[in-house]
């Protein structure tokens, strides 16, 4: 099973990025979590410049979203809502098809008490206005402050893995049983 993480963030050790190879490391047997890190070479989105053939990053996008048995999103929060860069991504892929059904994790973390829920609830929302099937067991709010991570990026918290884990497990199960 092939999960596509995307991260809502620029930043190559934004606590986003860290916490979706963090999932990496801790995906189930049998599951493979792969990233995507070229948000930044997205063009802004406008319906014109969507043509045939789209722009080569908008393709490969959409190509390794069409591959992907699931995909799990993990957004920062900017001023209480997910960054204009993410949600230029999903506009590029709304007009694809090729979130459909797919069943999706919405992920946010944040150094916030809330753990970026605000901009969790404006990424389910958008998701679900695309279509996508958004498995509310595999979503996952987290208060990360950088404390909660050691040097190599990885969690402190048992309880924040498990969490981490269980949410991974309720992500393939929706891909086994639809």
């Amino acid at each position: 099973m092939r999960i596509l993480a995307l991260s809502g963030s620029l930043r190559q050790q934004s606590l986003n990025a860290l916490l979706l190879r963090e999932a990496a490391r801790l995906s189930p047997v049998g599951t493979e979590v792969v990233s995507w890190e070229r948000l930044d070479d997205l063009p802004h989105y406008s319906p014109e410049r969507d043509l045939d053939p789209p722009p080569a990053s908008v393709a490969e996008l959409r190509g390794l979203i069409r591959e992907a048995d699931a995909l799990l999103i993990c957004t920062p929060e900017y001023i209480h809502a997910m960054p204009a860069v993410l949600k230029n991504l999903l506009e590029w892929v709304v007009s694809s098809g090729d979130c459909v059904a797919k069943p999706t994790a919405a992920w946010s973390a944040s150094p916030s008490l809330e753990g970026g829920a605000r901009a969790q609830a404006a990424l389910v929302h958008t998701l679900e206005v695309m279509s996508a099937r958004v498995v509310h067991a595999s979503s996952l709010c987290l208060t990360l402050a950088r404390s909660g991570l050691d040097d190599e990026g990885r969690l402190k918290d048992p309880a924040q893995e498990s969490a981490l884990r269980a949410a991974l497990d309720a992500l393939a199960a929706a891909v086994v049983t639809p």
